[in-house]
């Protein structure tokens, strides 16, 4: 610091001197210039030992290094691809609104909301009574009819019998089992059953409320399977086909899934907001991922093997909004502007206008701290 001090007085001195010599008035431009191209030699002179001085005293005390501690990374050409991120939503594979077939008073409800039930469960049921009054009544009449029959056919194989007699019997029986059934059948209209097995997800009527066919008693849902769908802009219609590899954030429930595919993509542009659906099927074994929980699709676009990558923390803006990082050289820390193409997540895409190339080293960490031309030190 006393030499830089020594080295400023000396040079400020002889300007001094030089501007108040009163043959300055005198002396022509040419030798004015001669004189001022001498001084910017010895300044020049004075400067590069001034340096080299900081670089013996550095190497013989180097407690004395103040600089900036950085960590540096080499450029490299790697592959990258591009991704676009649409906005999803989920549906269960299996959603349902169950009613009876038949019109009826509810009697009895043997769920609750939330309750997982298996293929085939009776739900609820609806007050049959006159109709299972019919049933019995023709049972005992089938009981009699079958009776009747066995006797009739008693006789015919004794040969004894009328074969009218036993023809009429047996159709008696038919005709009865034939109502029978018919009965049977409308009863079980008379019942809410599950057709798969999944969760109760909403109760919709009460014990002694009227239901009818078209109104839903429950809503079934199942999410062993789910789907996200997303509507996607019509400018990437040519960029995302059925097997492209897709990522699903979860933001709810901190859940993300990297190695999902598009399982369907549509053939129809709504023309209200110019956009078609893909779909992305996934098993849901935790459970976790219910009906309409938001969903962040991610697409890779675009593939490109040889890009040239930096990371995306070693990226500066200066006021103007232009891009630059810092490349290390002999100790020094240099500005160079770039052209930022692509940032995907800690990487970032520079393009062939950068003033940075391949194998260049780079300040990552600590590059907000120094300035161009500055003496760094790296950690």
């Amino acid at each position: 610091m006393k030499l830089k001090y020594i080295l400023f007085t000396a040079i400020t001195s002889v300007l001094v001197f030089t501007a108040c010599s009163p043959e300055v008035e005198k002396t022509p431009l040419s030798e004015l210039e001669s004189k001022k191209e001498i001084l910017e030699n010895k300044i020049a002179s004075l400067e590069s030992d001034l340096s080299v001085i900081e670089e013996k005293i550095l190497a013989l005390n180097p407690s004395d290094n103040n600089f900036p501690l950085v960590e540096l990374d080499t450029v490299r050409n790697n592959s990258i691809s591009e991704d676009v991120t649409f906005q999803g939503n989920v549906e269960a594979d299996k959603t349902i609104m169950l009613g009876p077939e038949a019109q009826g008073v509810i009697k009895a409800i043997y769920v609750k909301e939330g309750q997982y039930v298996s293929r085939g469960k009776t739900i609820a049921t609806l007050d049959s009574e006159i109709l299972r009054k019919n049933v019995k009544e023709i049972e005992k009449s089938l009981e009699l009819a079958e009776y009747m029959l066995q006797k009739q056919q008693n006789l015919k194989d004794q040969g004894i019998g009328a074969e009218a007699n036993y023809v009429q019997a047996k159709n008696q029986v038919e005709s009865l089992k034939t109502r029978l059934s018919t009965l049977k059948t409308q009863a079980s209209k008379y019942r809410v059953v599950a057709p798969f097995s999944g969760y109760v997800d909403e109760i919709f009527t009460k014990l002694g409320e009227m239901a009818s066919p078209g109104a839903p008693v429950v809503r079934l849902v199942n999410i062993n399977k789910v789907m996200v769908k997303a509507e996607v802009s019509e400018a990437y219609l040519m960029d995302i086909q059925v097997g492209d590899k897709v990522t699903l954030n979860f933001p709810s429930i901190d859940k993300v899934i990297t190695d999902a595919k598009v399982s369907s993509v549509g053939k129809f542009i709504n023309p209200t907001n110019r956009t078609f659906p893909i779909q992305v099927e996934l098993r849901n074994s935790d459970k976790k991922i219910i009906p309409n929980l938001i969903a962040e699709v991610t697409v890779e676009k675009d593939f490109t093997k040889e890009a040239i990558i930096i990371p995306s923390m070693s990226v500066l803006t200066d006021s103007e909004g232009n891009k630059y990082v810092y490349v290390y050289e002999d100790g020094r820390a240099f500005k160079k502007n770039i052209e930022e193409l692509y940032v995907k997540g800690d990487r970032t895409q520079i393009g062939p206008n950068s003033e940075v190339k391949s194998g260049d080293v780079i300040i990552t960490k600590g590059a907000s701290a120094v300035s161009d031309n500055q003496r760094v030190a790296e950690l």
